[in-house]
């Protein structure tokens, strides 16, 4: 996310979810809209996915998977007849995306008042060679 990103996060009058998990998980659209659908649809396939999503079977598996990595999601085994198996993707409870979204903004600002005690010093320290006057 840009500052230019943030800033208009900042300067708006209402922040959407959509904005405050983006900005504050580093997701993408296409992610937080897999992420949606798992919440309100309930546990579903690749194919349901495939279905609510309007993507590819490969993209729907992707954003899945993406979001599995990202801890957002869980993915399990179901066994079907003659011994198959399909994944099954569930959303982590939004609950739990509220305490991780609060912990990382959290950590986030501890860190930046950390980094602004030595900022009049770090600005000095800056390397200058690329500023075209």
């Amino acid at each position: 996310m840009s500052l230019i990103d943030i800033m208009n996060i900042l300067n708006t009058e209402e922040i959407t979810p959509q904005e405050i998990i983006k900005c504050a998980l580093g997701i993408k659209r296409t992610e937080i809209q897999a992420y949606c659908i798992l919440v309100n649809k309930g546990p579903i396939t690749i194919q349901e996915a495939t279905d609510f999503l309007g993507k590819s079977r490969s993209t729907s598996q992707r954003l899945l998977q993406n979001l599995v990595e990202k801890g957002l999601a869980t993915r399990e085994e179901e066994l079907i007849g003659l011994g198959g198996y399909k994944y099954v993707y569930k959303p982590i409870a939004p609950e739990r995306l509220k305490e991780t979204i609060s912990r990382n903004l959290d950590s986030w600002y501890q860190k930046m008042q950390s980094e602004l005690e030595d900022f009049p010093e770090k600005i000095l320290q800056i390397n200058c060679e690329f500023i075209v006057e």
